[in-house]
């Protein structure tokens, strides 16, 4: 299924909307620390965006620096009332890095890629992904099959 141009999400609370106006760059699951922690699961995901495809529409969302697991600066995007990480971001090529499950349709995403594997859970298999990195991005050497 094809992603519908303009998407909209927001946040749990409805204090802050967003819309995307873009076609997504690509959608993966991270398997780092922080992306765990801040989604309380096993893993996170980030729909990777161009910074200009997407534009705030109501609210204004706080934000606080804190660093990735490879050490470098991510600004993290939330929703000062309900606490929601809305997008991470931008980071040093301009683009954000957009948390799918506050689109109000995210079912018509699937993911392409994994990262972090070196902290994916034993137990998690994940089908159908095109490439699976030990670290963040392509720069990296795909991880050994799962």
């Amino acid at each position: 299924m094809p992603f519908v141009i303009p998407s909209e999400g927001g946040c749990q609370c409805g204090e802050i909307r967003y819309r995307l106006i873009g076609e997504p760059i690509f959608l993966a699951v991270c398997h780092c620390t922080d992306c765990k922690h801040q989604s309380g699961s096993a893993f996170g995901m980030s729909l990777r965006m161009r910074k200009a495809d997407v534009e705030l529409l109501q609210g204004t969302p706080k934000q606080w620096t804190t660093r990735s697991d490879n050490g470098n600066p991510k600004i993290c995007v939330f929703c000062g009332t309900c606490g929601t990480r809305l997008w991470n971001g931008p980071g040093p090529l301009g683009n954000l890095s957009v948390k799918p499950g506050t689109l109000d349709d995210p079912s018509q995403l699937a993911p392409r890629y994994e990262g972090w594997t070196k902290r994916k859970l034993p137990w998690l298999r994940i089908e159908g992904l095109e490439a699976s990195f030990e670290e963040q991005g392509s720069s990296r050497r795909p991880a050994s099959a799962s």
